[in-house]
């Protein structure tokens, strides 16, 4: 008798300990998918690439964020989120033409800038890229 019950105690602890790390992963899986929904996939500069990209290289990866939230506050960065992109919004600048007027811009998408820092292996070229202004306005955590 005292077999069986410490059997059963077995298997449901078993079957909890499983359901446990099911809907641990479902909701770490669900948050993280929100996450890269809300993530940006176009990006939108206000003003001149050359001269931020060098105003940033000197400075750490934090104050680059710091940076880039206050242009964002500014309203000299735009972003389309992916959520906005799989909805159809594929056009920053038609999106932004009344913020960008006749100002200096640049465009970046995200997906293809995220892809050429992975492909990139010369060492110094990848410092460069992950100094720019598109590192950080992406958001991009490597």
């Amino acid at each position: 008798m005292e077999e069986k019950k410490k059997s059963k105690i077995i298997v449901i602890g078993f079957i909890l300990f499983v359901l446990t790390i099911y809907s641990a992963s479902y909701f770490y899986t669900k948050d993280k998918n929100e996450m890269l929904l809300s993530a940006p996939r176009l990006v939108l500069l206000i003003g001149s690439q050359e001269a931020l990209n060098a105003e940033f290289r000197p400075l750490e990866i934090s104050d680059r964020r710091n940076k880039i939230r206050s242009l964002a506050q500014l309203g000299l960065i735009q972003t389309i989120s992916q959520e906005d992109y799989n909805d159809g919004v594929v056009d920053i600048i038609d999106r932004y033409r009344d913020v960008i007027q006749d100002n200096e811009y640049v465009t970046a998408d995200c997906l293809s800038y995220s892809e050429t820092l992975k492909r990139t292996m010369a060492k110094e070229a990848k410092v460069a890229l992950k100094a720019s202004w598109i590192f950080s306005a992406c958001g991009i955590i490597e």
